[in-house]
């Protein structure tokens, strides 16, 4: 059996009365909105599931901004390669670079965000991340996202994908319940944080078995204020970076949870 990586406590996390290490584990989102920011906040160490299945539709390669017009949110969407599999892992779905996305993108954003306090601070990092982006899969874009968003949010503990732990040894061929005990075998963690649809397949009594805790997270979505008018919820982080900046980061609640 491969050795389980280390994993130290981290000084940031905001749950202290956890037993540790804590995992937190989901599937990527591109340009994630600030639920699954705050759940990264509750944990020592994170894991991105890119060998789940693409969903269309999904969050993977899509996610909104807001704008001025009704009804006041559109999509920024990555246009991506339709092979003839029906089922394809995440990690495999490459990005169809025959159309000009990155520079729709920049253009939405300036359109959207232009005008806003904290614009000329975090446009040119966004624009250097898209700039800079030659590749063709699509989980290199959203990762150097993911971490782009950590790192605004001063979010400081280690990142796998599970992709890179199977490269390594570790076997993650379970299915909900199993798959996330597996993870944290890999890491030795003694708590996983789950999202509130975990509650629709977990197995309790599977965890406390193999000494860990699972809980849920509670995530009450902050109110702020943003320039085109009326509060809208769950658009991207970045619409919060653009309104406040990273000096006002305690906009974003703590994530409370409770146990299974």
């Amino acid at each position: 059996m491969t050795q389980s990586i280390k994993v130290k406590k981290s000084k940031d996390r905001r749950r202290a009365d956890l037993p540790e290490p804590v995992l937190v584990a989901h599937q990527p989102e591109f340009l994630p909105w600030l639920s699954y920011i705050s759940k990264a906040t509750m944990g020592d160490v994170y894991f991105i599931l890119d060998t789940v299945q693409f969903e269309k539709e999904g969050f993977q390669n899509r996610n909104k901004i807001r704008i001025n017009n009704s009804p006041g949110w559109q999509w920024l969407t990555i246009p991506i390669l339709q092979g003839k599999k029906k089922l394809i892992n995440l990690s495999e779905i490459k990005i169809n670079d025959k159309v000009k996305w990155q520079r729709k993108h920049l253009n939405s954003i300036k359109i959207s965000y232009g005008k806003t306090p904290y614009f000329d601070e975090i446009y040119p990092e966004l624009e250097k991340i898209y700039n800079n982006f030659n590749g063709e899969m699509l989980i290199e874009f959203v990762v150097s996202l993911t971490k782009y968003a950590f790192n605004k949010f001063d979010i400081n503990i280690p990142i796998y994908r599970t992709s890179e732990l199977e490269n390594l040894g570790f076997e993650l061929d379970g299915q909900k319940t199993d798959l996330a005990i597996e993870m944290c075998q890999a890491v030795n963690a003694k708590s996983f944080i789950f999202g509130q649809r975990g509650r629709t397949y977990i197995e309790k009594e599977k965890f406390l078995n193999h000494g860990i805790e699972p809980v849920f997270q509670k995530f009450e979505h902050p109110i702020y204020s943003q320039i085109h008018g009326e509060f809208i919820p769950k658009m991207s982080f970045i619409d919060l970076l653009f309104n406040h900046g990273t000096n006002n980061i305690g906009i974003l609640k703590e994530s409370n949870y409770e146990k299974a």
